[in-house]
């Protein structure tokens, strides 16, 4: 079956910009690590020589957090308007309407399902459980990126005490960048998790009945629940950890929808 999904050249630009970003973040890194190590360990007193060289790597490393926190923002809000194309297209697949510009193709696996609030409902579930799996990886990798990253800027800060305070600003920054980035994600897991088990027994109790009026609020709240706090989080899915565990994900998923019924 022909697939086509209209918003994945943004996703594959926003991927593109945030492996851009992270280069900038570890090139200001080894920078700020090198220097360290100068003047921690180098014969002193430093020459004239070595201490031109590190005004200009510590340019350098400024210019490069600066980049990293622009594309950071920029990816930020390429990823909420992407996001908001994505929701469209799902309530379009979902009610069989065509309100959006462009439509996906062969993108949800749910076609067997009448149009309707249950496939609305189903569409979200599959969406929130890769969602789930994959966060629960990319909580790992991002902690290892935290810790790896935030030791030369620490390193350097507590090592030199307060005397250049543009220079703490902007070193401090990254660390607590990428703590509050850990931390989303970590809330953002937790939540999704929590939405998914809501899913699972809202499903399960209605089956394959007919629905009543009642059960709509029922599968409306984590539908909501989900597309509110992944608006909330606005952080893109590690494509690499997707791409790497989605079959087995998918494979998941097919069997936690057959229980379902």
């Amino acid at each position: 079956m022909t697939r086509i999904v209209p918003f994945d050249p943004t996703y594959t630009q926003i991927k593109k910009l945030e492996k851009s970003g992270f280069i900038l973040l570890v090139i200001s890194a080894i920078i700020i690590a090198g220097n360290w190590a100068i003047i921690k360990y180098a014969n002193k007193p430093i020459s004239e020589e070595i201490i031109n060289i590190q005004e200009i790597s510590k340019v350098i490393s400024y210019v490069s957090i600066i980049g990293y926190l622009m594309i950071t923002l920029l990816t930020r809000i390429l990823f909420h308007t992407v996001e908001k194309r994505k929701r469209n297209d799902l309530i379009d697949n979902s009610f069989g309407t065509t309100y959006s510009d462009e439509n996906t193709v062969g993108y949800y696996n749910n076609q067997e399902i009448d149009n309707g609030i249950k496939k609305l409902t189903l569409n979200s579930y599959e969406s929130s459980f890769h969602t789930e799996n994959t966060l629960k990886l990319m909580i790992y990798k991002n902690l290892i990126t935290l810790i790896i990253i935030s030791i030369p800027f620490f390193l350097s800060i507590f090592s030199k005490g307060g005397e250049d305070v543009v220079r703490l600003l902007f070193e401090i920054s990254i660390p607590l960048i990428l703590l509050s980035e850990f931390i989303i994600l970590l809330i953002y897991y937790l939540n999704v998790s929590e939405i998914n088990e809501r899913f699972k027994i809202e499903l399960t109790n209605i089956g394959d009945k007919d629905l009543d009026e009642k059960d709509i609020p029922k599968l409306l709240i984590p539908v909501m629940e989900y597309y509110n706090i992944k608006s909330w989080a606005n952080t893109n899915l590690d494509s690499k950890i997707f791409n790497k565990n989605n079959q087995a994900i998918s494979d998941k998923w097919k069997t936690r929808k057959a229980s379902l019924k």
